[in-house]
């Protein structure tokens, strides 16, 4: 198996070398920059699933719904609540927030943003006939009544401290219709930009926004554009064609050949995306405690780290990042131990001879991840048969409960909240939550309520301690890593500040400077 091991590991390299080579070859035949007009070029790995914000849910929907919709309040790079259509908020009470709309608001369509489609917005994601898989996000809002057209009050069903997470919902015009089993068509919204064009698996095509104020200089539009292939997406780089990309659509073998090329620069900072290996409790061979503890065992995360991901990550303890202010690092940890992981297996009547065998579902981009666990596993008497599909079989299975192993990833986890949304026992895909693989735990349950109820910030993270305690020591996830945040982007683009959660809000002021103003190569 270490031989195997190593001749896999061999190919990679050559792999990447030959990538290189191309990309180099490709970059001297020619280098022919486009001609831009203020427009910036996005290569993305996948297409969004939809562009409503009452019903996308996916992380590229997600990153064009922040740029054209705006929500009573949004996430700032720190982490922080803040308000985006409010300009102020109130708590008069433990059950009660009152915002105070921005004046002057518009759609991209001219008409005007009141308290009314504030309303409107919210009323249509908790209809049922609607099934947006956001209403499970606002089980606690009792109501939501406008006081006037620039005020709106939300009452919750009991002191809820995770209230101004349902205030991030992107709000669109009132009586805009939602059928949340095909939301492509994407609504007017009030944010920077809008959406003036959409192909599924080709481009989503972004204009500024008239009503909005843009500073002076900058982008006149965005251009996200589907290349699902890893070095196309690297020659469009080199070659100018593509002015950004960010994250999962850059290979981590490639980035120091992208640093080296004259026309981009590369940046780096700690991110909070977290990924994890999901178990589907449905299937009673993954209850067993002992197998996902051997599972967890079995993983060699730091070694994944240090060579398939190039060190562009951080080993996680659990879904919350260090930076997070709930954050604890005081719980079970699972270091590499084939020995030990192999004596659990066998416990539970699983060996070598006689492996465990699962399905383990993926992506293209993540099918080099899926092979190094395979390896893993395999050694320590589990089979694993892989099965790839492009993202929107893939995550259609995810939210089915159609897999037994998975690996995916929460994207800018703000508030600890989140844990109430996959791991309460009632937060199922049907019930409009993201409890995936049907995980289930009474004292889980118990404490996840406990945490929304509590409004003091110090016993909220005392509780949030034995949750994650918990969920270390249960594993509903094997957490694997947090992703740094890489972009790679054209050197004239300036502007850009990267979100610990992968956002591209900062884009909405970025802007192309002269080419004798462009910025030196740098890697950060």
């Amino acid at each position: 198996m270490a031989a195997r091991t190593v001749r896999r590991s061999l190919r990679t390299k050559a792999a990447a070398w030959l990538i290189i080579a191309a990309l180099a070859a490709a970059g001297c035949a020619r280098h022919t920059p486009r001609a831009r007009a203020g427009r910036l070029q996005i290569d993305i790995n996948t297409s969004p699933v939809n562009l409503d914000p009452r019903a996308a849910t996916d992380a590229i929907s997600a990153c064009v719904g922040e740029l054209v919709y705006d929500s009573l309040m949004r996430v700032d790079p720190n982490g922080r609540f803040v308000g985006d259509l409010a300009e102020s908020v109130e708590r008069p009470a433990p059950d009660v927030m009152v915002f105070h709309l921005r004046r002057g608001v518009r759609f991209s369509d001219g008409r005007p943003l009141d308290a009314r489609d504030v309303k409107y917005t919210y009323d249509s994601v908790l209809a049922p006939a609607n099934r947006s898989v956001k209403r499970a996000a606002l089980a606690e809002m009792a109501a939501l009544d406008p006081l006037d057209d620039h005020t709106i009050r939300m009452t919750t069903r009991r002191p809820y401290a995770a209230a101004l997470e349902m205030a991030l919902l992107g709000v669109v015009p009132r009586g805009t219709p939602l059928d949340a089993r095909d939301a492509i068509a994407a609504p007017p919204g009030s944010g920077p930009f809008m959406v003036a064009g959409f192909r599924r698996d080709a481009a989503v095509t972004l204009a500024r926004n008239p009503y909005h104020p843009a500073p002076a200089g900058a982008l006149g539009g965005i251009v996200m554009k589907v290349v699902p292939d890893a070095t196309v997406r690297a020659l469009e780089l080199t070659e100018g064609i593509c002015d950004f990309a960010e994250n999962d659509a850059i290979q981590p073998e490639l980035i120091q050949y992208l640093a080296r090329q004259p026309g981009l620069r590369v940046i780096r900072s700690s991110g909070t995306t977290y990924q994890y290996l999901i178990f589907n409790f449905r299937d009673p061979r993954l209850r067993d405690l002992r197998v996902r503890r051997a599972i967890a065992y079995a993983i060699d995360r730091d070694a994944i780290v240090a060579t398939l991901l190039r060190g562009g990550a951080r080993v996680a303890s659990g879904m919350l990042a260090p930076e997070n202010w709930a954050y604890t690092g005081a719980v079970t940890r699972y270091a590499h131990d084939p020995a030990r992981a192999r004596a659990l297996l066998e416990a539970a009547g699983y060996s070598r001879a006689h492996p465990l065998r699962l399905v383990y579902k993926t992506t293209p981009e993540g099918r080099r991840l899926a092979e190094v666990i395979q390896a893993m596993l395999l050694r320590v008497g589990v089979a694993i048969e892989i099965r790839t599909n492009e993202f929107a079989t893939f995550y259609s299975d995810l939210r089915a409960g159609n897999f037994d192993l998975a690996a995916s990833q929460w994207v800018g986890v703000a508030d600890p909240h989140q844990y109430y949304l996959i791991f309460d026992s009632r937060m199922t895909p049907r019930r409009g939550g993201n409890n995936r693989g049907g995980y289930a735990n009474p004292q889980m349950d118990r404490l996840l309520v406990a945490g929304d109820a509590a409004l003091d910030p110090a016993v909220r993270r005392a509780i949030y301690a034995q949750v994650q305690q918990l969920a270390a020591a249960d594993l509903p996830y094997v957490s694997l890593w947090w992703i740094d945040n890489v972009a790679v982007l054209n050197r004239r683009l300036e502007g850009f500040e990267p979100f610990p959660n992968g956002s591209l809000l900062s884009l909405a002021a970025a802007r192309f400077a002269p080419p004798a103003a462009a910025a030196p190569m740098s890697l950060q």
